[in-house]
């Protein structure tokens, strides 16, 4: 056997290994993960990173990338979006790329650029983004958008020296959650503008290296968290204390790192409701061009929102002239309008987004109350 392939042996050794390593330590009592319909939930889970690293990382290439899904109704981790689709393609920094699509009635587009410590990882920040309001598009929705080294008006850019790659985002807000809807096509494709050269054998060493790439993606999404959160470590629009929401407030790309998208306000804050009980919120939405709220399980999946009411954009929700509304968290429908499905789940979060939103936005306010007492009479 030659030397050298060992390398892709040793690297596929390495990737199950950590497969093992994060059903045993993340998957764990020390993470409060004692209950076997939780263990479950969280291998679910690790199959889906497994799913995503796969294709971003190992049946991509940065000289001939492809926008590969993040999300999907089968495809769940990090806290997807039941109307918005998200891509990824890993860029080389040192080459040029030009991002061709087109707009289809989606409430938002943009594309962002990230960097990370490793390839895989892009938990470093932003390096450059674009919203659909930043670049132009034709009668037909069709754009592009150029992809370069250095910094250059109308395009995004990239750091040299670091891995990086590009995500992209596709906003539908509408009656049926725009990822349960098969009538939403994402058009969307990415081209190395320098020729590349004529694709090669990826031999043991080019596998190896993606095999990394996919790992360090595994690893950042599950071991490199943190086991007890460390409350002066969170963004002020999440709360830990259970059943309360905090003021929305604009993402900082600095705040944590991670892969938030730079026009979006945020606020999350932990569920936890005994079988017997609900959480009322009310509020008010802001002016924005997109706005939703959702519940995702302790690993950031959604329940399914083909099928089930886990999710409630403005087009979904019921409110009055002014934008107020009132809705429920639950384990059972209450009978009442704008019911956010918790699939049964002890314990979750709930979670929103505004898009370019204008002005403040107003601080949820929510009470825990008995199931039975919202019950029609």
């Amino acid at each position: 056997m030659a030397e050298n392939a060992t390398t892709s042996r040793e690297a596929l050794r390495d990737f199950l290994s950590l497969i093992e390593e994060v059903d045993r330590d993340f998957l764990s009592e020390e993470r409060r993960v004692t209950e076997a319909a939780d263990v479950a939930e969280g291998e679910h889970m690790l199959l889906h990173l497994v799913k995503a690293a796969l294709d971003v990382w190992v049946d991509n290439d940065a000289a001939r990338p492809r926008f590969a899904p993040l999300a999907s109704p089968v495809l769940k981790w990090g806290g997807e979006g039941a109307d918005n689709p998200a891509h990824c393609a890993p860029l080389d920094p040192s080459r040029r790329y030009r991002i061709r699509g087109r707009m289809q009635g989606e409430a938002y587009i943009s594309f962002t650029v990230y960097t990370g410590k490793a390839e895989g990882d892009w938990n470093d920040g932003v390096i450059s983004a674009l919203n659909h309001t930043e670049f132009e598009i034709a009668t037909d929705g069709s754009f592009e958008i150029d992809i370069l080294p250095e910094e250059t008006p109308g395009a995004l850019h990239m750091e040299a020296g670091k891995p990086n790659c590009v995500i992209s985002r596709h906003y539908w807000e509408d009656a049926i959650c725009g990822m349960a809807d098969p009538s939403k096509r994402v058009e969307l494709e990415i081209e190395c503008l320098d020729e590349p050269g004529f694709p090669r054998p990826l031999g043991p060493d080019g596998l190896a290296n993606k095999l990394a790439a996919a790992r360090n993606f595994i690893h950042g999404q599950t071991l490199a968290r943190p086991a007890t959160p460390d409350p002066s470590q969170q963004p002020e629009w999440f709360s830990l204390v259970p059943n309360t929401l905090p003021k929305p407030m604009k993402w900082i790309p600095s705040e944590g790192g991670g892969a938030g998208a730079v026009d979006n306000a945020y606020c999350a804050g932990l569920v936890i409701l005994g079988p017997d009980e609900a959480l009322v919120v009310e509020g008010r939405w802001p002016e924005c061009v997109y706005a939703n709220v959702m519940f995702w399980n302790r690993f950031q999946q959604a329940p399914d929102y083909r099928y089930r009411s886990c999710s409630l954009n403005r087009k979904q929700m019921e409110a009055d002239d002014a934008g107020r509304f009132r809705f429920v968290v639950a384990h059972e429908d209450p009978g009442v309008p704008n019911w956010i499905d918790t699939e049964g789940h002890a314990a979750g979060t709930l979670y929103w987004r505004f898009l370019l939103p204008e002005g403040e936005i107003e601080q949820p306010r929510c009470e825990v109350v008995l199931l039975a007492s919202l019950r029609p009479s």
